[in-house]
Order: structure tokens, then C-alpha cells, then sequence
């Protein structure tokens, strides 16, 4: 059954609408079972509750035929990795004696179990998707109701560990690509002051001023007191914004500077053609270049669904699963990654 899981291809594999910024939109909702302690305080047969109504879910749910249940703590810790790089579970789950998540590719759509709530209904779509994203997460939320009694208050709305997932315990995101705006250092422009409050904007690294790959991940910051369609339309607003100023800048860039464009693109595309050793951040940085390169079409006969492959696969589970190998040391690692990009580079003929 795992291995299945482990075979699956992600969200990255299809272009959705506005993909050549947005790469993907999330949805998650965050809930937890009335009259049962947060999991980060839950021990030993406390857990019991959480445990069966997950795996009733997973047995007699309308999702059940396509449902793959997986404790993490029977997985090894590369395993566990592999999945944490695909999104399918979190760092702290990655950690955790205690976690589980619920996997089904047929819906598309993750549960995680005892993170930081009990369950997290998570669904990404490729592009800009957030209404059919949200659609299904609202869908997979009221048949978990059915097997859980969500704790909710007519004050507060659904409880939460955290508060700032009170109200809803919605948090929608759309993952961007935003290389020009991150070349021309803007990214604190993007979102309006009386907006900040309720949205922010993290580089996939840390703090906005830390990217990888001119990757960012445009959020709320809050659910209570607002409604799923005020929280999204919210976003949708911001987002709309952000893809013009990209767009923009990237028509600017190359009526302006297009020699200069091009000789980034190209040094970049050289880097990763030639290198014998690269680390997956220096990887990332030639990747976003090439990206950009092949939606402006300076780059032919490269889909970006080949960049946006390389951009996942190439991380250290990823390369080991391709492999079938365990590296020692991080050389070993950055040299099989410049073996592997290599490779994929060589089955398309660029001119």
C-alpha cells in the first residue's frame, strides 16, 4: 500500500490556470475532536479516539476505496522524508511518535492526523485553483464530520491549537514563482498595508527575505471573524495584483534588458548542463532561471512541466529513491543531483 502512495506523481505534474507564476493553490482546514486534549498533549491511550475515528474514516467513508492510512512511526525515517518533500506531511510530522496521514490520489486530497490539531483536511491543485480547491476540502470536511465531533464554539468558531486558526481553521495558499519581482527586490510591495493584517508573504525558506528558487507562498494570516469566502476573496484580490506586477516587470525586463535576461538565463542553463557537484539551493537558483527562461520562451523544447519536476526531484529523498542509493555525505548527494539534472537535460534538444 505504500509503495503505491510513494509512486503516485503530484501536483507539480499538470499546469492549472496561471501557471506560469502560480505553481500550485492550497487549501487546508484545521479541526479537532470536542472534549479531547490538543495533540501535543495527548498520551498513550488518550490518543485511542483519534486513532479509531480515522481509521473508521479510512473503512466506511465515501472516500474509503481509495484511502491509504499510514502511520508514520512503521515508516523509516527516508520514507518519512520523502513524503515530508512532497507535501504530503510537515516537518513536525516527519518528527512525531504520533502521526498519521490519510492519503487518497484518486480525490486528491491528505488528512493529516496529530499534528498540530488532531486532523488537517489539506487539498493542493495545480495553478490557481482556490475555489475548486476549497470546494473539495469543504466536501471531505463534512464527511469527516460524520465520523468526528468537531469541537466548536458559537463564539469562536472551530477550536483550534493555534488562534490563529480560530474562526473557520482555514488557511488558503497559492505557491508563487516570482523571479523578476525577486530580482528587482519588491517583494515587500506586494501586499497592500491595510492588507497585511490579514495576509503574508513567506519565502520557502523562512522569512520573505529568504527564498529558494524565487518561490514564495502568498497566505492568510487569520480566520476568525471571517467568512471562507471573505478569507478567499482576499487573497484572490492580493494575488491578482502580484500576477500583474510579475507579468510587468518580466515584459519590461525584456524589452529593456533582454540581452541581459538572456545571458542569466542562459549562464544558468549552462550551470546546470555542465556542473559535476551542485547543492540543491545553487540548483534551485539556476532551476527558477530556466523556468523563467522557458515560459518567456527563451528556452525551446523544454516543457515546464520538466522544470517543474527537476525542482522536486531533486531533493535529497527524491535522489535517493531515483537512485537507489543511500548517500553518506552531502558531496555525494550534490554530485549524483549534477549526474540526475544532467541526464534530464540531455533528453530534450534545446537550441
Amino acid at each position: 500500500m505504500f509503495e503505491e502512495v510513494l509512486q503516485q506523481s503530484g501536483f507539480w505534474t499538470s499546469c492549472g490556470p496561471f501557471s506560469h507564476i502560480v505553481l500550485s493553490s492550497r487549501v487546508r482546514l484545521a479541526r479537532n475532536m470536542e472534549s479531547v486534549l490538543f495533540p501535543n498533549r495527548l498520551l498513550g491511550e488518550e490518543l485511542y479516539p483519534i486513532r479509531d475515528a480515522i481509521e473508521r474514516f479510512a473503512r466506511e467513508s465515501a472516500y474509503r476505496n481509495n484511502l491509504h492510512l499510514i502511520e508514520l512511526k512503521l515508516i523509516d525515517s527516508n520514507e518519512k522524508r520523502f513524503l515530508r518533500e512532497r507535501n504530503v506531511i510537515t516537518y513536525e510530522m516527519e518528527v512525531s511518535e504520533t502521526s498519521m496521514v490519510a492519503v487518497n490520489y484518486t480525490d486528491d486530497f491528505t488528512i493529516l492526523v496529530n499534528e498540530e490539531d488532531h486532523f488537517r483536511i489539506q487539498v493542493i491543485r495545480p495553478g490557481l485553483q482556490l475555489i475548486e480547491a476549497y470546494k473539495a476540502a469543504d466536501r471531505i470536511d463534512t464527511e469527516l464530520n460524520r465520523f468526528v465531533p468537531y469541537a466548536f464554539s458559537d463564539e469562536l468558531g472551530y477550536l483550534t491549537a493555534c488562534t490563529s486558526n480560530l474562526g473557520t481553521g482555514l488557511r488558503v495558499s497559492a505557491l508563487l514563482h516570482l523571479p523578476v519581482i525577486t530580482m528587482k527586490n519588491m517583494l515587500q510591495q506586494l501586499i497592500p498595508q491595510e492588507k497585511k493584517a490579514a495576509l503574508e508573504i513567506k519565502g520557502t525558506i523562512g522569512p520573505s527575505s529568504k527564498t529558494l528558487g524565487g518561490l514564495y507562498q502568498l497566505s492568510n494570516r487569520i480566520s476568525l471573524g471571517l467568512s471562507e469566502v471573505d478569507i478567499i476573496e482576499t487573497l484572490d484580490e492580493v494575488l491578482g495584483d502580484v500576477l500583474e506586477l510579475e507579468d510587468t516587470l518580466r515584459d519590461e525586463y525584456i524589452s529593456e534588458s533582454r540581452l541581459e535576461l538572456e545571458d542569466k538565463i542562459w549562464r544558468s542553463y549552462g550551470m546546470l548542463q555542465n556542473s559535476r557537484r551542485m547543492s540543491y539551493i545553487e540548483s534551485m537558483d539556476h532551476l527558477s532561471n530556466v523556468r523563467l527562461g522557458i515560459i518567456l520562451a527563451i528556452i525551446k523544447n523544454i516543457d515546464v512541466k520538466a522544470a517543474n519536476d527537476l525542482m522536486v526531484n531533486i531533493q535529497w529523498a527524491h535522489l535517493q529513491r531515483h537512485g537507489g542509493v543511500l548517500f553518506k555525505s552531502t558531496n555525494e548527494c550534490d554530485e549524483y543531483r549534477s549526474d540526475y539534472i544532467r541526464k534530464i537535460l540531455r533528453t530534450h534538444e534545446v537550441r
